[in-house]
This record gives C-alpha cells, structure tokens and sequence, in this order.
C-alpha cells in the first residue's frame, strides 16, 4: 500500500552536515512533503544560516518557505561561527548561486505552530540544530505538543561528545532547550553522534556514484566532503534514518538532558524503558546508509528539475 508523503518541517542551522541533509530531503518527495525549513543560529550567525538555507533550497530547485529563527540559545547568546566544521560562510567557503529569496514574515515558532495546525496531528520535524526553536514553539503554545506526530533529531549521544566528554553539540549549546523537547510528550527518534559518526563517505565512494550528478551540485557536494575530510555528515544520517528506519537499531527509552553546570552539561540521559517515549539509534548499518546516500547524489542528475 503506497504511503503518503511524511508532512515534514526541517529545523536546521546550515552547516556543511545541513547542506547534505537539505539534499536528503529534497531528493525523496515521495517520502517527504517539505512543508517548510526554519532556521536557528549555532553553526554561524541566524542571518548566515537563513540565507543558507534558502540558497540551498533554490539549488535543490525545492520551493519550501524559510522562517527565520531565534538570534540566542534560550539562556546565553550564540558563541562564535564554527569556522573549522564549516568555514566561515557556514558552507567550507563555497559560494552557491544567491537564490534572491527572502524568509517568510512569521518568525520560525509561529509557523511551526500554523502548520501543525494545518497538518491536524500528521506533522513531523526533523530537527538538525540547536532546539531553541522548538523549546520556544513548546512554550509559546503549550497545546502544540499534542498536535506534532514525532521528531526524528541529529543530536545527543549514547557515550561520547563533540563539544565536552558527553554533551553533542546539538543538545549542548542549548541543554535547556532540549530538555524542553523531550520532555514535552512528543515522542524523540534520537540519532545520536554515536551512530551518525559511523557512516562516513569518503570522497572516493562518492565519486564512485555520482558521475551523472548535475555538474555544479556535483562540484559543491565534492568540495564539502573534501572540506571534511570524508567524515559523516551527521544530519544526513539522520534524515536518512527516516527513510529507512533499519538504517539503525532502535532502543526505547525515556530520554532527558542535563543542564546544571559542569562536566555533564548537555549530556543526553538515556532510561532504557520498554513503555519509554523516545527511541535512540544505536548499531547502524553503513551499507544502507550508503544507499539511501546514493539515491540522494543520483537525483540530482543534469536537468533533473526539469521532470519534477
């Protein structure tokens, strides 16, 4: 029985692993229905990162509104552009064609709201960020944790960190925020850092599949692996996770998030739980990975705008 198009919101703060993640999404209409991308701060500044985003749509030929997000985490103020994941432009310095877009007038939280509205209980968000968007949709509308079917997001970790011992990035530079997220009721798809580090495609393996690749997205996705050095790009993995689910295991569980100061701030607290609200990803599959990767290059083919 074919299933209908998942009603998807992308939360997202491009970001090099972003771009990739962005390329998941727009590549597979048949699962997604992109009903909007909304932007938050983290890897650059929320001007940098929602200009980015509606650059990289415009590439994707994908005509998805942008909402612009907060300015600050929920308790402190952004700290510098990550310039050594993702350059200083938020994108290893590769310039993309300026798409000449402007981001919808409502601000990120009250779109977020207006949709699941619309979508009545079938909304989805992907989240590949910093949580304050969400945090602040979940506080301004108390009723819109009832309304969202479940968040599938790129961020905490079963053991080991990326910006402390244990706290992931994501959770990290806004453990209060996410605290606010899981514990709301919605039930938590969590693809940690754990899982997403394993899945890798060096610059051969993608060079392997991607010679009938429009040319210039071929060249960008080239130059930001190169950037990277062949290492994951965590949110794609994690959109990917929703096309294939046996990508990972899964673990049920109930999951909260520290935030007092000190060594464990932003540490992801897993209670394996079979009744648990939240699944965390554990064990991936590289291989299935790689083909969900690949279908994803190979859309993208020379005029593929062309048949949408």
């Amino acid at each position: 029985m074919e299933k209908n198009p998942i009603p998807l919101i992308l939360d997202t703060d491009p970001g090099v692993d972003d771009f990739f993640c962005l390329a998941v999404v727009c590549a597979h209409p048949d699962v997604f229905s992109l009903c909007a991308v909304t932007s938050v701060g983290g890897n650059n500044s929320t001007d940098v990162t929602t200009k980015n985003a509606m650059d990289i749509l415009a590439l994707f030929h994908h005509d998805a509104p942008v909402f612009r997000g907060s300015d600050r985490y929920l308790t402190e103020e952004f700290g510098e552009p990550v310039v050594t994941a993702h350059g200083a432009n938020g994108l290893a310095e590769q310039i993309l064609p300026d798409s000449k877009r402007v981001p919808g007038k409502e601000k990120a939280w009250d779109a977020i709201y207006r949709i699941a509205l619309e979508e009545q209980g079938n909304l989805e968000l992907l989240t590949v960020g910093p949580l304050t968007n969400i945090a602040i949709a979940f506080l301004k509308y108390p009723s819109l944790s009832k309304m969202i079917r479940r968040i599938t997001m790129m961020g905490g970790t079963n053991f080991i960190g990326n910006i402390g011992p244990y706290a992931e990035a994501n959770i990290g530079h806004d453990a209060m925020a996410a605290r606010i997220v899981f514990e709301s009721g919605v039930p938590v798809h969590m693809v940690g850092l754990d899982s997403t580090i394993q899945c890798p495609v060096p610059l051969e393996e993608f060079e392997k599949m991607s010679g009938h690749t429009d040319p210039f997205i071929r060249n960008t996705m080239r130059e930001l692996i190169r950037f990277r050095k062949g290492e994951a790009m965590h949110d794609a993995v994690a959109a990917a996770c929703m096309i294939d689910p046996d990508i990972v295991s899964w673990k049920t569980a109930d999951v909260t998030v520290e935030v007092n100061e000190g060594l464990t701030k932003g540490m992801t607290v897993i209670f394996p739980d079979e009744n648990g609200n939240d699944r965390v990803a554990h064990n991936p599959v590289r291989e299935r990975y790689l083909a969900v990767f690949e279908k994803t290059v190979q859309y993208y083919r020379e005029g593929f705008y062309e048949s949408k």
